[in-house]
């Protein structure tokens, strides 16, 4: 459940926001948390755009020095320190700007640009490593070992040289592929893009789900950055199973409901399965349940957190639970043991610990940032929350995971749509929004009520 009340547009008449009263309210120096006054330039709001112009700053010294021992594609830091600040001032700045048409169009016109590069590269590329690296676990599991084990997984290590070793991604980034292999006959990165396009596409209708009343000139601008902007890797499976939670999570605070708390758990546990990006969104999920003024929510979080776990370790146990746990989670800590059978991206945390000659430091101040951010997560509303835990990750994993930002900017689109509609914004169907009177709000009751219910 939410800390803080949510406004609750079904039983109240729907509200038709100014735009700009919303920005201004809040936003420069408008109600703070509590309904304060906050000053403009506060700590807690340069902190942020602070924190992501350091990020940019290293990634570009970084790239431009290339100071790193065997480190690779500087560029990927770049980029993602880019992206994470551009959709954090979108969820978090300016969220309004997706009731713009001119910036869903700018927002379509991209999609398109990067569906029509990715679909380019398939034929530039047509067996890039992670082809190759998918054909021999499935060549593995029909030899009836375990990828987890065996030592005969293909990989790419410093200047091209093929080394191998053990499947390091979870278990269900296995079977998606594998069943299209099977099925097909056939495997290739066309293949592989198929799979990822039709997951990814699902997770958009799920998309459309979540706000089965929400206009859907919002949200259809959004499919094709969401479906093509990453369709070589494999984190499709993780963006469809973070829609699913966050379809219950929308349920939820709407009609909150016992079983969707279970169900939640439930999904977290398939997530934790999939790609690494679901373990600080659960983490966030949690953090944001704790209440500092009732240490009873620890024993609610607790249950939940052992029903996650008890999915995880079902999935986990044909392979072997310790075996996947040394080649998925601790192989991405230690990155001595990582570079091995892979080529070292250097990240914003990682490459200057490298750099410095300190790198056995690294896994430590990571672990360090991550709690950090949980604990500041804790004070969050729920969205926030969801935010941040994965973005810190983000920037404190060993390379630049620059794949997960179609996942990042579906969390982000589904927390603004929800704010927006919850504050009652016109992002209403005309069907739906027959169904409440309008009404306008001045900007100092819409900071009143960003206040009780913000995301």
């Amino acid at each position: 459940m939410e800390k803080a009340h949510e406004f609750n547009s079904s039983r109240s008449p729907r509200i038709d926001i100014d735009p700009a009263a919303l920005y201004h309210s809040g936003r420069n120096g408008g109600a703070g948390p509590r309904g304060e006054e906050m000053p403009i330039l506060s700590l807690k709001r340069c902190a942020a755009p602070a924190l992501f112009a350091a990020c940019v700053i290293v990634s570009v010294v970084m790239d431009v020095f290339k100071p790193v021992p065997h480190g690779h594609r500087y560029g990927y830091a770049v980029v993602l320190s880019l992206a994470l600040a551009a959709i954090w001032l979108l969820y978090e700045v300016r969220p309004t700007l997706v009731l713009s048409r001119a910036f869903l169009a700018a927002v379509l016109v991209a999609g398109l640009f990067f569906a029509g590069s990715e679909l380019l590269l398939i034929r530039a590329k047509p067996h890039p490593e992670i082809v190759e690296y998918y054909a021999s676990v499935f060549q593995a599991m029909r030899e009836g070992k375990n990828p987890y084990t065996c030592g005969t997984i293909f990989h790419v290590a410093e200047f091209s040289t093929p080394v191998y070793g053990n499947f390091n991604y979870p278990p269900l980034e296995i079977f998606p592929y594998y069943l299209a292999f099977r099925a097909t006959g056939i495997w290739g990165s066309a293949v592989m893009a198929a799979v990822n396009v039709a997951l990814q596409f699902l997770a958009c209708l799920i998309l459309l789900w979540t706000f089965p009343v929400v206009k859907r000139r919002l949200l259809l601008p959004f499919f094709p950055l969401l479906i093509f902007l990453e369709i070589h890797l494999s984190i499709a499976l993780t963006l469809l199973v973070t829609a699913l939670i966050l379809l219950v999570v929308a349920r939820n605070r709407e009609r909150p409901k016992p079983a969707h708390r279970f169900l939640i758990a439930a999904l977290f546990g398939v997530g934790l399965m999939t790609k690494f990006l679901i373990l600080p969104l659960m983490v966030g999920y949690y953090a944001c349940q704790f209440d500092w003024k009732n240490l009873k929510s620890l024993g609610k979080i607790a249950v939940d957190g052992a029903v996650a776990l008890a999915v995880a370790v079902a999935i986990m146990a044909p392979f072997g639970v310790g075996a996947v746990f040394r080649n998925t989670i601790a192989f991405n800590l230690i990155l001595r043991d990582r570079a091995v059978l892979t080529t070292y991206f250097p990240n914003v945390l990682s490459g200057p610990f490298v750099w410095a000659g300190i790198g056995w430091l690294y896994p430590y101040a990571a672990v360090g940032i991550l709690a950090a951010s949980v604990l500041v997560a804790t004070r969050l509303r729920l969205f926030s929350a969801l935010m941040l835990v994965p973005y810190a990750f983000l920037l404190v994993a060993p390379v630049p995971e620059r794949q997960y930002i179609p996942v990042i900017l579906y969390i982000a689109v589904v927390g603004i749509v929800l704010s927006l509609k919850e504050k009652g914004a016109d992002v209403m169907r005309r069907t739906a929004a027959a169904q409440g009177s309008p009404a306008r709000l001045d900007p100092a009751s819409i900071g009143a009520i960003r206040s009780g219910s913000g995301r």
